[in-house]
């Protein structure tokens, strides 16, 4: 790569106006601000239209949390960033903060379980263009560079959900805006107007990672059938340019699914634009600093060797992806050993309990830290004929293996 109606923000103003309705003298009373030419257009119209005039003003800042709420406290993101929409590129950093009752899987699940750390890193930033993303892990000391499409796995978007459609950047309510359906409008103090729409369910998978996605109600199976609505409200300023959004996105949440986000009880977005014009200065999407270029730095786990220091976060999501980096420099673990384990896939549990006994010995063998081990899924095995235990040593202390992927090899 779930929820109830939205609520408007902010102060509301004047009578509401249905759909195409509107009050002609309004705009001409002695005195009045003369509203933005869109509002004359068709109701039904004006949200689409206002985003395309947002894009025209050149560039804008951007603000959005995305809350995931649960009886024991909430999940929330926090993302910040500047749009060119002309340069079609931006750049963003984003922030997890997490409360303590928080459900343990939820958490996992929202941060992405990662192959050798219990979770991905709740904070990280990149920039993006029309061919590159540039990821920084916080726990990185450089960038990782992807080009074009990168798609490491048949069927998974990878890393590709950080690049919008509708915005240089992905995964915000910008995403959605272009098809609303506006029911209800109400003008507001100032000239600019709010409005009540909704969007298809099937879009709203959209604002989010592919893995993530898995654990929400399955995707309609074509336009026909996009599903429930998903309620939003936009507010749009007297110039025609969108300053508010916010989503009810509960009803994403598989309620008929005993899975990860069980617990999760309400899942909402809020995004804010402002500072519209062209960026001062120009954003550069180049970072400075260590660049490594994720076509050769990022491996499966079946295809790292023994020796390789590796890093878990690739910014991708993914248990089964890693970052070779130099071993004189820091790193969270290293391999091993690796041994092969022939046959046809035996099952989960045997294939667990035969690695543990290839890879029982490997922490005395290592260069220090803490022994753990993995093996192949069962695509893996298929695809090459045979399983293979990696053993593998974990030597930063944020660096824990969720129970899942390795146990330790005690």
């Amino acid at each position: 790569m779930t929820r109830p109606l939205a609520r408007t923000a902010g102060a509301v103003a004047g009578a509401v106006l249905l759909l195409g309705a509107c009050d002609p003298g309004a705009a001409d009373a002695p005195g009045a601000a003369r509203p933005t030419p869109l509002f004359s257009e068709p109701a039904s119209r004006q949200v689409g239209l206002a985003l395309r005039h947002t894009r025209e003003t050149g560039g804008a800042d951007l603000r959005q949390t995305v809350t995931f709420t649960s009886e024991k406290g909430d999940a929330v993101q926090n993302l910040t960033g500047r749009l060119d929409f002309a340069g079609s590129r931006g750049e963003a950093a984003h922030t997890w903060r997490i409360a303590p009752g928080f459900p343990e899987e939820a958490r996992r699940t929202i941060l992405g379980t990662l192959p050798g750390r219990g979770t991905g890193d709740t904070s990280g930033r990149y920039a993006v263009d029309t061919r590159t993303i540039h990821y920084r892990a916080a726990s990185a000391g450089y960038w990782l560079r992807y080009e074009g499409d990168v798609e490491p796995f048949p069927g998974t978007d990878s890393i590709d959900h950080l690049r919008g459609t509708a915005s240089p950047i992905g995964g915000t309510l910008l995403e959605v805006l272009g098809g609303v359906r506006p029911a209800e409008a109400r003008e507001l103090a100032g000239g600019g107007r709010s409005y009540r729409a909704d969007f298809p369910l099937a879009e709203a998978l959209e604002l989010f990672p592919y893995d993530l996605r898995q654990e929400f109600v399955p995707a309609p199976l074509n336009a026909g059938a996009p599903g429930a609505p998903v309620p939003v409200a936009v507010e749009v300023d007297r110039e025609g340019r969108i300053t508010r959004a916010s989503a009810d996105l509960t009803s994403l949440l598989d309620k008929g699914k005993d899975g990860a986000l069980t617990g999760v009880t309400g899942l909402r977005a809020e995004l804010a634009l402002s500072g519209f014009g062209a960026p001062e200065p120009p954003l550069d999407t180049v970072p400075g600093g260590r660049v490594l270029a994720g076509a050769s730095a990022v491996v499966t786990l079946y295809g790292a060797r023994p020796g390789d220091c590796l890093d878990f976060n690739t910014g991708m999501r993914h248990r089964r992806l890693v970052v070779r980096v130099p071993c004189a420099g820091p790193h969270d673990g290293a391999i091993v050993e690796q041994h092969s384990l022939p046959g046809t896939f035996p099952g989960t549990e045997e294939a667990a309990e035969r690695a543990r006994r290839a890879c029982a010995a490997a922490g005395e063998r290592g260069a220090g830290g803490t022994p753990w081990r993995t093996w192949s899924t069962e695509e893996e095995w298929t695809e090459h004929g045979e399983g293979r235990a990696t053993c593998y040593t974990v030597s930063r202390a944020a660096a824990t293996p969720p129970v899942r992927t390795a146990s330790a090899s005690s």
